[in-house]
């Protein structure tokens, strides 16, 4: 399978973690992951249905060790992306948080906490400390390594590979951040952030995990689900 020039462009090549349970060559068929805490967060080989089927595969992937939803292996594979999107990027908002309610070890609880959000992210803005979400549950989630956070902390949501629904901030130019979930239908590709000794790189839970820092930001890139030209959903 390949993508044909369309229109005198070139297909737009995204990077983003794959999992697969065998070798997977160029040319093949992917979808965002389905199961939580299983294969979300990650793009798969696409079933019959090709559900949200998402692009093509442009390099051989050999082994499910080179993804873990768990944060321990990770590694980003080029995609061809097989719709006409333009690619957003957008920056999280660190003035429009959640508060922390407790925490406990590796367990956050944050009330009325999304489900869903294994292989997302937690900052807080508070500690300057950032953590990979492995496990997620509606109000609390557990994070790869204890935070170590209070109630005094407030956090914002770094949402994973292909969530679909964020908040759009007050002033719509950026990412905010509720407990619940977002209304704004999109899909996110990839997740960047720099500070002092971080040049701009990709979020990856082997490396950035329970690290702290300075004056970050953060930045997403997604595409938009629903225009006015283009309604999908």
């Amino acid at each position: 399978m390949k993508i044909l020039e369309i229109t005198g462009h070139e297909p737009v090549t995204v990077e983003v973690p794959v999992l697969v349970s065998s070798t997977a060559e160029p040319g093949t068929l992917l979808m965002p992951g389905t199961t939580d805490e299983t294969d979300k967060g990650a793009a798969i080989v696409a079933t019959g249905a090709a559900a949200d089927a998402i692009g093509i595969l442009k390099e051989q992937v050999t082994t499910s060790n080179d993804v873990a939803i768990n944060g321990t292996a990770w590694s980003f594979k080029k995609v061809e992306l097989i719709d006409r999107y333009s690619i957003l990027q957008l920056e999280y908002d660190q003035s429009d948080t959640a508060a922390v309610a407790s925490t406990s070890g590796t367990t956050v609880t944050i009330t009325s906490l999304e489900d869903e959000i294994s292989t997302s992210w937690l900052y807080s803005t508070v500690s300057k400390t950032l953590f990979f979400v492995d496990t997620s549950a509606s109000g609390s989630c557990t994070t790869k390594t204890a935070t170590g956070w209070s109630s005094s902390d407030t956090v914002i949501k770094i949402l994973r590979i292909f969530h679909p629904l964020v908040k759009l901030n007050s002033t719509a130019t950026g990412i905010g951040t509720d407990a619940g979930a977002g209304s704004w239908t999109v899909c996110i590709l990839e997740n960047w952030f720099e500070d002092t000794g971080y040049p701009p790189q990709m979020l990856d839970p082997t490396k950035h995990n329970g690290i702290t820092l300075v004056n970050p930001r953060f930045y997403t890139k997604l595409l938009v689900r629903n225009t006015a030209g283009h309604t999908i959903d």
